[in-house]
């Protein structure tokens, strides 16, 4: 199956020139090729190659910089442009136990290194090879699970393994309008259950947390968790029926702090944000907890999108 691929500047067929001329197999994978798939553009593109990646990363970013991660085995290339791009080899991870980070040793293959993704439609990946350039490689069924709106993980210890795919679940699910399978569904639960989300580091959890308030209706996610249970080991307050209305991620945070049960400036400075951001935050939940909302708006809502805008 041949896919539209999103490649306006050329990039990406350049890339797959290079990697043809090492004898390398070159793909674009995870998002890109699930948001190409949907007919929706991608800027984040993630290289996977089948050898060391060093070599391409390096002919790619001529004139740029390169930054090995040899425990990843991955390769971050900086263009002299500013665009950034990560290369990787074919990986395969083991987790020595629940929640803890994977280690990583090379695979043998495409699909070897697609089993160890977090669902179906991010385990695909496009060709960019000069004679097979936007050919998908689905040996999952990612393409099946988007045309029926349903998030399957790979394997039934997933959430056990990396608790943090709850979160992307409900992220996913809440942007594209799709469900979690029922035996997914049932995964979830039984991470819920069995505490495996409190396992996360306090860093990991507020990572997932930020990525939700980006997305561009939050809300959903956050209801979503909440039906399921696994909100508790990120965040307690209760209700958020304003949140979509602000556009700014750090705003969102600081109106969650203020929610009740929240936590206000506790739950701030649990995050362990650098102090830039933590320091107005709590500057903005301190004004809105005051009252001085503008009119006919959520105090939180006014005072933390003025006090954060001082800062930036």
């Amino acid at each position: 199956m041949k896919i539209e691929v999103s490649d306006q500047s050329g990039t990406l067929a350049a890339a797959g020139k290079l990697a043809a001329g090492l004898g390398l197999e070159l793909y674009a994978v995870g998002g890109c090729a699930r948001d190409w798939l949907l007919g929706r553009p991608s800027e984040d593109v993630d290289f996977l190659v089948s050898g060391d990646p060093l070599p391409l990363a390096r002919d790619f970013a001529a004139g740029g910089s390169i930054t090995p991660f040899d425990k990843f085995r991955t390769v971050r290339a900086l263009m002299p442009d500013g665009r950034r791009f990560d290369f990787a080899g074919f990986r395969r991870e083991t987790y020595p136990a629940p929640a803890k980070l994977p280690v990583v040793e090379p695979a043998a293959s495409l699909a070897e290194d697609l089993l160890r993704r977090d669902f179906t439609c991010n385990a695909m990946a496009v060709s960019l090879l000069p004679a097979s350039f936007g050919e998908l490689a689905d040996p999952h069924g990612g393409a099946a699970d988007i045309k029926a709106g349903l998030l399957r993980v790979l394997h039934p210890a997933s959430f056990r393994d990396d608790p943090t795919r709850v979160y992307r679940c409900a992220r996913f699910a809440a942007r594209f309008g799709w469900l979690p399978e029922p035996g997914t569904r049932t995964s979830i639960d039984e991470a819920a259950a069995a505490g495996t989300l409190s396992l996360l580091s306090a860093e990991r959890l507020r990572n997932e947390l930020i990525k939700i308030l980006r997305e561009e209706k939050p809300s959903a996610a956050l209801d979503l968790l909440s039906s399921w249970r696994a909100l508790a080991a990120v965040y307690r307050g209760s209700s958020w029926p304003r949140l979509d209305s602000l556009s700014d991620w750090r705003a969102r945070l600081v109106y969650l702090a203020g929610r009740p049960g929240a936590g206000g400036e506790a739950f701030i400075k649990g995050l362990r944000l650098e102090r830039k951001l933590s320091v107005p935050m709590i500057k903005a939940l301190s004004l809105a907890a005051s009252g001085r909302g503008g009119r006919g708006l959520d105090p939180f809502q006014s005072e933390a999108i003025s006090a954060l805008r001082e800062e930036k």
